[in-house]
C-alpha cells in the first residue's frame, strides 16, 4: 500500500494549508483570544444562544477611537515622513546607548498625556525607519520604549484607558491623582533608566550609506491635520462621527493606507474586551475577589498585578473596582502590572506587532518579565512599609 506523499496533494489544497497556516501564525494572538472564546460560551450556562449579545461587552467608542488613531498613524508612517526624522537624527553622532536613553525618555514624556497607544504608534514606526538606515540592530529598543509608555503613562489620568477609568470612578481631580501617582511613575522611571543603561553600549551607530529622506508632504500633511481634529473629538465624545470621515478621506486619494492598516488587531481588542469580561462573570473568580476589601494595601496591589498578566490592565481596573475602594493600590497595581507578559496592557500587543519580528516576542518577556519583577517588589515595598503617607 503506497503512502501518499506531501507532494501529490493537490495544488490548491496545499495553498489552502499554507495560506490558513500562515495566517495562524501571524495572527497567534488572534486565534488564541477566538479559542478561548468558544471555552468560555461553552462553560457558562446559555453561553451558545447568548453570543449574540456578546457585542454589549464591548467598549465600541474606544474600538472606535484606536481604529481611527491606527488609520492615521498608519498613513503618516507610509509618507516616509518618520525616515526623513530618522535621518536628521542620525546627523546628530550618538551612540546606542543615547539613542536608547533619547528614544525611552521621549516615549515617557509623550506618553504622559498622548496616551501610551498612540505615543507607540508614532515612536515605534520612527524606531523601525532609524533601523533601516542602520548597520547596527536597534530592535531591541522597541521593547525598552514599551515599557516606557507604560511608565510614562502612569502619571496622569490620560495617560492611559486604566488612569481614566479609576479617575472617573473616584471623581478624583487631576493634579490631586498627579500627586499620588508621581511616586510611583519616578521610582518606575529611574528603575528603567538603569536598565537601559546596563542594556545598551556606547557603541557608535553605524549609517548605512543607503537611505532615503523624502516623503510625501500631502500626505503627511493630511493626516496631522486628521489626527488633531480627531483628538479634538475625544474631548467632545463624537469619535463616532469622525471615523466615517478619516475613512472617506483616505479612500479617493490614498487608497493605500487602508491596505496597509493592521486590521486584526482592532478584532484582537474586540475579542479582549468580551473574552476577559466573561473571564471577570465566572462565579469561583467572583467569589474569590468578594474578600478584596478586607485586605491591606500591599494585598491589593498584589491582586491587580497579577490579574492584569491574566486579562489585561484595562479589565482588571475595571474588575477590581467592583470590589475594592483602594483607588491607589488598584492604580498602582495596573500600571505596574502593565509590564510583564505581552497580553498585560494592549500596547504591548500594538507595538510588537508593528516590529513584524518574531524573535522581538521571546526577547520582550525575558526583559519585560525581570523588570517586572523587579519593580512589583520595590513598588510592594514602599506600599507596604509606608501606607499611609502615600494614601493620606
Amino acid at each position: 500500500m503506497s503512502v501518499r506523499n506531501r507532494s501529490q496533494e493537490p495544488a490548491g489544497t496545499l495553498s489552502l494549508f499554507t495560506y490558513i497556516m500562515g495566517t495562524i501564525k501571524r495572527n497567534c494572538v488572534l486565534f488564541l483570544l477566538i479559542l478561548l472564546l468558544i471555552v468560555l460560551a461553552f462553560l457558562r450556562a446559555d453561553g451558545i444562544r447568548e453570543i449574540a449579545g456578546y457585542y454589549k461587552l464591548v467598549e465600541w467608542n474606544t474600538v472606535g477611537a484606536l481604529t481611527g488613531i491606527i488609520i492615521i498613524t498608519t498613513a503618516i508612517k507610509e509618507s516616509n515622513f518618520l525616515g526623513s526624522v530618522a535621518k536628521r537624527i542620525l546627523n546628530r553622532s550618538m551612540s546606542e546607548r543615547g539613542l536608547a536613553l533619547l528614544l525611552v525618555i521621549l516615549s515617557a514624556l509623550l506618553s504622559t498625556f498622548l496616551t501610551n497607544d498612540i505615543t507607540l504608534f508614532i515612536i515605534v514606526p520612527l524606531t523601525i525607519s532609524l533601523q533601516g538606515q542602520l548597520e547596527n540592530d536597534i530592535t531591541k529598543m522597541v521593547i525598552f520604549e514599551i515599557v516606557a509608555v507604560n511608565v510614562g503613562s502612569s502619571l496622569t489620568p490620560a495617560g492611559n484607558p486604566q488612569n481614566l477609568f479609576i479617575w472617573h470612578k473616584w471623581g478624583l481631580s487631576f493634579t490631586s491623582f498627579m500627586g499620588k501617582m508621581l511616586p510611583l511613575t519616578t521610582a518606575l522611571m529611574f528603575l528603567l533608566l538603569l536598565f537601559v543603561w546596563f542594556s545598551f553600549e556606547s557603541r557608535k551607530l553605524k549609517v548605512s550609506s543607503n537611505t532615503d529622506d523624502h516623503y510625501d508632504r500631502w500626505l503627511v500633511a493630511l493626516s496631522f491635520a486628521l489626527l488633531g481634529g480627531y483628538m479634538a473629538t475625544f474631548e467632545l465624545k463624537r469619535t463616532a462621527y469622525a471615523l466615517p470621515v478619516i475613512a472617506l478621506v483616505y479612500i479617493p486619494f490614498y487608497r493605500r493606507v487602508l491596505r496597509k492598516v493592521d486590521w486584526p488587531i482592532i478584532l484582537i481588542f474586540i475579542l479582549m474586551f468580551v473574552d476577559f469580561r466573561l473571564v471577570s462573570e465566572i462565579s469561583p473568580v467572583a467569589r474569590l475577589m468578594g474578600q478584596l476589601n478586607q485586605v491591606g494595601t500591599g494585598s491589593v496591589f498584589v491582586y491587580s498585578l497579577l490579574i492584569s498578566q491574566i486579562i489585561s490592565n484595562v479589565p482588571a481596573a475595571v474588575f477590581l473596582s467592583k470590589f475594592s475602594s483602594n483607588w491607589l493600590a488598584i492604580a498602582y497595581g495596573v500600571n505596574v502590572g502593565g509590564n510583564g507578559i505581552v497580553i498585560a496592557s494592549l500596547a504591548n500587543l500594538i507595538a510588537l506587532r508593528m516590529v513584524g519580528d518574531k524573535k522581538i516576542w521571546s526577547r520582550f518577556h525575558r526583559y519585560s518579565l525581570v523588570y517586572l519583577s523587579i519593580s512589583a517588589c520595590l513598588i510592594y515595598f514602599l506600599l507596604h512599609s509606608y501606607p499611609m503617607r502615600w494614601i493620606a
